[in-house]
């Protein structure tokens, strides 16, 4: 197994034990709500979620077929086993994709883009959920990258950039939502006691939330129709009906023939 694999695996390992903790718990609750208001009115035949960690966030919608791409086959969720930057999936196969907190921990979030850009239909929809780096889980994510341990090692991307990059690949961003006011602190009773703050600061979607949600729809090409030139009409032939048999008449007089 190579380094690279092996540090994917173990990261998506911590990751979903984080998330057990009362701050992973409160994370994943916030994130259900704001995912709730886009995910539920998005309909489809497939979903797929790329996520950092054995989750599944796609609960609340109502798309029939769901399944994760996951980078260990040890895991309760996952039904496909790859590399998140490299989708074993034909080119627009599915209806909707969530990238649950998978850009914050690529090696190369350009090239996963682009796969998720792939394997979507014309008019898909696209969600990502990341941590905000101009919050206090940003602070704490700059100064907890030298300890190693998750969730603070990974590399955050500001919503202002990907909603940059999402246009460059024909993308329309149609909501971001901000959440997670509460400080990062492991801490059940300072969890409660800033989740009432962070109530009114999420209904005035303030832009310093801890996590940000994206949802962006593929745009379709425009088809222009091809026409074929008109060709020119000899002037004798004015005031005939054209058609698929039509030819031009003769210029000499005939009579009719009844019979």
């Amino acid at each position: 197994m190579s380094n690279e694999k092996y540090n994917i695996e173990r990261n998506f390992t911590d990751m979903t034990q984080w998330l057990e903790t009362p701050l992973g718990k409160n994370l994943l609750d916030i994130e259900t709500s704001l995912l709730e208001q886009m995910i539920n009115r998005r309909f489809g035949y497939h979903l797929l979620q790329l996520s950092c960690a054995d989750v599944a966030v796609y609960e609340d919608s109502p798309i029939g077929h769901k399944f994760c791409l996951t980078p260990s086959t040890k895991v309760k969720n996952g039904s496909l086993v790859a590399q998140a930057e490299a989708i074993p999936l034909a080119a627009e196969a599915v209806d909707m994709v969530v990238l649950h907190h998978v850009l914050d921990y690529s090696s190369d979030p350009h090239q996963l883009l682009r796969e998720a850009d792939r394997v979507l239909i014309a008019g898909g929809y696209l969600l990502i959920i990341g941590f905000n780096p101009f919050s206090t889980w940003g602070v704490r994510h700059r100064f907890g990258r030298k300890a190693g341990k998750s969730p603070w090692k990974s590399s955050l991307l500001s919503s202002f950039r990907l909603s940059d990059w999402l246009k460059l690949l024909d993308f329309k961003v149609e909501q971001i939502h901000y959440g997670l006011y509460s400080l990062p602190v492991n801490s059940p009773g300072l969890i409660r006691y800033s989740s009432l703050l962070g109530k009114l600061a999420q209904r005035l979607n303030w832009p310093t939330g801890g996590i940000y949600v994206i949802s962006a729809k593929k745009q379709a090409l425009a088809m222009t129709p091809i026409r074929e030139p008109w060709k020119a009409i000899p002037s004798k032939t004015k005031g005939l009906a054209l058609g698929d048999n039509a030819s031009i008449a003769p210029t000499q007089q005939h009579k009719k023939t009844l019979h």
